[in-house]
């Protein structure tokens, strides 16, 4: 018959009658535990010390606090929707139990409801994320989002070119305060991370040109800083005519390396500097607001990446070459500036194709009346 286990002599008998323990968390730190019963504080240090199995949500913490020190505040707010529904959806589950099929089943669902293929792919970065942080944790052997493929047939979010009463007002209000802003990035084509970090010593008067080499970003809660433009290299875009005597006339009272765009003085701020982003999305409601551009709800009509695809557009129908619309644009790709390009081609075949009938139609009409 086995030696019953003496559970006294094992731990330490306090002055108040109880016995103490010690277990370790995690992280290794030591923690106490006392009981009256000796062989009870053996079966609760003993629960203590099993090693817990951590939840998907317990991994996406820690996914999340590295990674939200990478991407801008934008960025992750476009992304916390989907981080959020999916701790909703499996946080509490042990992180070895999202397998590939779970991911699967996840993306269709976000098919089912209409999502855009880079909806549906911001999720699985998330997901990919996430496990491949439980993968370097040791937590799981592998990372079954990598094996995983988006949906075959999920559409493309595309965001349409303003209309030209739009474009007009952009145009005509280049003297409204902050409508410079807008009137220079229809007029180049600039992302507005590229713009808010122009200089005065970026613009090239004598030869006609602006280079762009650097590009504004928010990351976390910090201060504004710069880093390369999205394409990942400089390029210089060439001053339209439209656009030549009203930046001259812009830049001409700032110094040399004074911020074309700085951050106006408010309560919070004595201004100066890059802009926040508080402080820009304030400068642009205000902006449509004097220039008419808001709608119903008194929300902007357009954003800066609206002008951006009017730009695109405007050179579409210019007859620019793509790989010319290409270097304007700053797309690292030609076949991002393609694909613009097709889809106005496709737009404005469908509209000839339509006046077409039209015209055929009244045709017809002439014909039977005459026939009459």
């Amino acid at each position: 018959m086995p030696k019953k286990l003496d559970y006294a002599s094992l731990y330490t008998l306090r002055s108040d009658g109880r016995y103490q323990g010690y277990w370790r968390d995690e992280d290794g730190k030591r923690h106490a535990l006392c009981d009256r019963d000796p062989a009870r504080l053996h079966e609760r240090l003993a629960e203590k010390e099993a090693p817990k199995a951590l939840t998907f949500r317990d991994i996406a913490e820690r996914w999340e606090a590295a990674y939200r020190e990478t991407v801008t505040t934008r960025t992750w707010k476009n992304m916390q929707p989907h981080y959020e529904a999916l701790l909703d959806k499996w946080g509490s589950l042990p992180v070895a139990a999202v397998t590939a099929t779970e991911i699967i089943a996840d993306l269709q669902a976000a098919k089912a409801k209409g999502y855009s293929r880079t909806v549906v792919n911001t999720r699985k970065v998330i997901i990919t994320g996430i496990l491949n942080r439980a993968l370097a944790d040791g937590i799981i052997p592998y990372n079954p989002a990598l094996s995983v493929q988006l949906p075959k047939g999920l559409p493309h979010g595309k965001r349409t070119a303003p209309d030209d009463a739009v474009v007009r007002a952009v145009l005509a209000g280049k003297d409204l305060p902050f409508g410079f802003f807008p009137f220079l990035l229809l007029c180049t084509g600039m992302r507005k991370s590229e713009a808010l970090a122009l200089r005065k010593s970026d613009i090239d008067t004598k030869k006609a040109l602006i280079h762009v080499d650097r590009a504004l970003t928010y990351i976390s809660n910090s201060a504004p800083q710069t880093k390369l433009p999205k394409s990942g290299k400089p390029r210089e875009i060439a001053i339209p005519s439209i656009l030549a005597a009203p930046l001259e006339a812009y830049i001409a009272p700032l110094e040399k390396n004074d911020l074309l765009f700085r951050q106006p003085p408010s309560n919070r701020s004595r201004g100066g500097g890059y802009f926040s982003e508080h402080s820009y999305e304030h400068a642009w409601l205000e902006y449509c607001r004097a220039a008419n551009l808001l709608d119903a709800d008194g929300k902007p009509l357009i954003t800066a990446h609206h002008l951006r695809h009017a730009t695109a557009t405007l050179l579409y129908e210019a007859d620019v070459d793509v790989y010319t619309a290409q270097r304007i644009l700053g797309h690292s790709k030609v076949s991002t500036t393609m694909e613009i390009y097709t889809d106005l081609r496709d737009k404005k075949q469908a509209e000839s194709v339509e006046k077409f009938s039209e015209m055929m139609a009244k045709k017809m009409a002439g014909t039977e009346n005459i026939t009459e």
